[in-house]
């Protein structure tokens, strides 16, 4: 039988912390949303082929006015009070370090998840026992900063604490009925020009009659992250019955915000830097005016 070979031809690592995109470990199990997308059918059907529709789709960008860094913390004990007091010690040394980053004390918030019973096994010859170990306390700490360049400092903090689950970053936007109410003006402005566009280059004359869908949505930072592996590895062959022990590969992370061609108009460009992206679906019933 001839070797099996893998070739690894790319592997990514990042050294260091990268302010520009922050995402938490969450990443592993999020699932990418899609946001309503024109349908593209403006009319009715046979039964109803004086009814039309307009729709607009509009994407906006935002910034975050703030954010809020979320840590995961758990130890173990012989009784639930040990586990307990193991954790708060960890929390208390934490905020000292963060109150030395200019972090207030009503900026955090401690978290209780749960406090549970640990099982183990015990193995005596052929016989396996499971046995009560202990107990187990679950604590999360939410920090709110403003500057996202902070992050890095709490991070540090928090190694120093031996608190190494970043769970998740929230960006945060303040006045979301501004954002609503700016996409509104923008997804009219988009179904007016349709309307003129249609009557202009058809002379199709419409009537406005109702609403017929309003959607507003948000995508955060959080849930817009993909993942890949760049390798590529070879084939085994001859004798199929051999154990295969394969190689560990790298999984990585990269930002893929919303691709602006979906939508019939942006408001403020995105950059290199992840923003909060609302979106708004509108579609306006129209009669054929006769």
């Amino acid at each position: 039988m001839k070797k099996i070979s893998f070739l690894l031809v790319l592997i990514l690592f990042y050294s260091g912390f990268v302010p520009a995109q922050e995402v938490g470990n969450r990443t592993y199990g999020t699932q990418r949303r899609k946001p309503q997308a024109n349908s593209g059918i403006l009319t009715g059907g046979v039964l109803t082929k004086d009814v039309y529709f307009v729709e607009a789709n509009v994407l906006m960008n935002m910034k975050a006015d703030a954010y809020v860094a979320v840590f995961g913390l758990v130890q173990g004990g012989q009784t639930s009070a040990e586990s307990n007091s193991k954790v708060n010690a960890q929390i208390s040394g934490f905020m000292r370090d963060l109150e030395g980053l200019g972090i207030k004390r009503n900026d955090v918030f401690i978290d209780f998840i749960t406090q549970n019973k640990v099982y183990d096994y015990t193995v005596s010859g052929s016989v396996t026992t499971e046995k009560f170990s202990g107990f187990e306390t679950k604590k999360n700490v939410a920090v709110r900063y403003i500057n996202r360049e902070t992050l890095e400092k709490i991070l540090s903090a928090a190694a120093k604490g031996e608190i190494f689950d970043l769970i998740k970053v929230d960006y945060v936007v303040s006045d979301i009925n501004a954002v609503h109410a700016r996409l509104y003006e923008e997804a009219v402005k988009v179904i007016k020009q349709k309307e003129a566009a249609y009557a202009n280059s058809f002379g199709i004359k419409l009537l406005p009659t109702n609403l017929a869908n309003e959607k507003h949505d948000a995508f955060y930072p959080g849930e817009l992250y993909a993942s890949y592996q760049a390798f590529e590895a070879g084939s085994t062959y001859g004798d199929y019955n051999n154990r295969v022990i394969q190689q560990r590969k790298t999984k990585t992370f990269y930002y893929e915000p919303l691709d602006p061609s979906d939508f019939d108009s942006v408001i403020n460009q995105i950059g290199i830097e992840p923003m909060v992206q609302f979106t708004l679906y509108l579609r306006m019933q129209y009669d054929l005016k006769k």
